[in-house]
């Protein structure tokens, strides 16, 4: 840049000259300091990079989010090889990395993402199983339906059933039936040291505010709560 006018402070010119000057400065700072400061760090991107990198090297070294490397890249904003694979797609040369560093410095928003590039991302959390809400909304007829069922599954297995068999039947390990027992949340009696559990009882315990509380209930137990609401317009 030239130096001021001759003509004097009072000259348009010096005028023009001064607002001109004081308007780039800023602007020219700016980029002195980005070549003064980052010199070494773009050495070492190259030294570290000699043969270009992928996305995944790229976001990380540029500290961007991968939904934002993935834009630059698509939109050609950052200049890369697509090989169109699942894994390793894009392949981006150092020097356009190290351009694009110094660019975004100068300005920023000609990198920025248009309004509606960054989606949510779909939720991984488990679909939240409504059973359990269904089961507490039926009606004493409902529960009454729902009792009748389990009766219905159990006929084969005889009037009473020892710990082990509900086991079986409800997926549960023994010692809970057993702790069911102990706690008389499931009615039984004892015959030679064994529990014994009355076949009516079960279908009761199973129909009960008590079972509906049961925390963690196995894939088999609740398999038949779902078939049961299924039957029963309850899905």
């Amino acid at each position: 840049m030239s130096g001021p006018p001759e003509k004097g402070e009072n000259s348009i010119e010096y005028v023009i000259y001064i607002s001109f000057h004081r308007a780039c400065q800023p602007e020219f700072n700016k980029a002195v300091t980005i070549m003064n400061t980052s010199e070494s760090d773009f050495k070492d991107i190259e030294r570290a990079y000699p043969n270009g990198m992928s996305k995944n090297q790229f976001y990380k070294v540029v500290h961007i989010s991968k939904a934002t490397a993935l834009y630059l890249l698509k939109s050609g904003l950052v200049p890369c090889k697509d090989s169109g694979k699942q894994t390793r797609r894009y392949k981006i040369k150092t020097e356009d990395v190290l351009n694009y560093l110094k660019d975004r410095e100068l300005d920023p928003r000609k990198y920025e993402a248009p309004a509606g590039w960054y989606k949510p991302k779909p939720s991984r959390r488990r679909p939240k199983d409504t059973t359990k809400e269904k089961l507490r909304k039926l009606d004493d007829a409902g529960l009454i339906r729902l009792k009748a069922f389990f009766e219905e599954l159990l006929v084969e297995k005889g009037d009473l059933l020892t710990a082990e068999q509900v086991s079986v039947f409800l997926g549960y390990s023994k010692s809970t039936v057993v702790e069911w027992c102990v706690k008389k949340r499931l009615k039984s009696f004892m015959i030679s040291g064994k529990y014994m559990i009355p076949r009516a009882s079960i279908a009761a315990f199973l129909a009960s505010e008590e079972s509906f509380r049961v925390h963690r209930k196995t894939a088999v137990h609740l398999n038949m709560l779902r078939e049961f609401l299924s039957k029963n317009n309850g899905n």
